[in-house]
């Protein structure tokens, strides 16, 4: 009997430490250390929009990258810079910044190659989300990549192909010829952790 009672207070420990729960963190954008745009091409001269100046947040368990993950990170459209000053400007009305100062991105789910996260090592993400441009919302996924930085930083990167028309972004002019449908949406963000 006192075998089968200590087996029962052995099995009722174990439940009740069982896996730990999920931590999730919160992690903020550090726009000086963040980039995000879009690169587009032309006939005769390709070029990228980039903004030094994305905010946002993420909250994940990055020892558990099977739990849900989500986040949103926000790009005021009036803050994209190409090397040519007119160019920002068409294309700034285009986008409409005056009436739809930011372009948004949700996370909604995000799907990764390993399972956590370790320091220095790349892990590959398809992050899955909805994004906002011109007061327009459409699903777009990114394929990406996140790394764990010494100290606690994440590092995560991400590109996808996208038609700005669907948002109705009209494709501007350049010498009478339009830019290309299909442009390269990027981000590179640095991410630390919430205070």
């Amino acid at each position: 009997m006192p075998t089968r009672v200590a087996a029962l207070c052995l099995t009722g420990i174990l439940i009740l430490a069982g896996p730990a729960a999920a931590e999730m963190q919160r992690f903020t954008v550090e726009s000086s250390q963040s980039r995000a745009g879009f690169d587009a091409f032309h006939t005769f001269q390709n070029f990228s929009l980039t903004s030094e100046s994305p905010t946002g947040e993420i909250e994940a368990d990055i020892a558990d990258l099977k739990q849900p993950i989500r986040g949103q990170v926000v790009v005021p459209a009036a803050s994209l810079r190409s090397a040519d000053k007119k160019r920002d400007l068409a294309i700034h009305r285009t986008l409409d910044a005056e009436h739809q100062p930011d372009i948004r991105y949700r996370i909604d789910k995000v799907e990764s190659s390993f399972t956590s996260l370790a320091e220095n090592n790349d892990v590959l993400l398809t992050i899955r989300g909805v994004l906002t441009m011109r007061g327009e919302s459409r699903p777009v996924d990114f394929s990406g990549r996140v790394r764990l930085r010494p100290g606690g930083a994440l590092w995560v990167r991400g590109e996808s192909w996208i038609k700005p028309r669907d948002w109705g972004v009209v494709p501007i002019r350049i010498w009478l010829i339009s830019v290309q449908e299909a442009v390269l949406a990027t981000f590179d963000l640095v991410l630390n952790k919430a205070q």
